[in-house]
């Protein structure tokens, strides 16, 4: 069976949202996101702890340099299972004010 949930078959998603979460268990510089347009931004409703993890992507020149976008910061990135929506990944960031909980 031929699978279609990839970033570049059936449309290329692309996001904003707002980092909630950048303590990675495992490591790899992930955030937590909240997705505008696709994670309701009433907390009580889907929390920090169930938003999937979104993945930085470095460049090829990687020197290791790279560190996590802060709380608050807006970050722009792409799904790579499309409309699924549960593989986000951050291309890049735009500073933000921390907003008090």
């Amino acid at each position: 069976m031929e699978n279609i949930d990839f970033a570049g078959k059936n449309g290329f998603i692309w996001w904003v949202g707002v980092i909630e979460n950048r303590v990675d268990p495992l490591a790899l510089g992930r955030c937590q996101v909240r997705i505008i347009g696709w994670h309701n931004q009433d907390k009580s409703k889907v929390t920090t702890e169930n938003l999937p993890w979104a993945h930085p992507m470095y460049p090829l020149n990687n020197s290791n340099t790279f560190s996590s976008p802060k709380l608050g910061d807006w970050v722009v990135g792409f799904f790579l299972d499309g409309e699924n929506a549960q593989q986000p990944v951050m291309m890049g960031m735009m500073p933000g004010i921390k907003q008090k909980v």
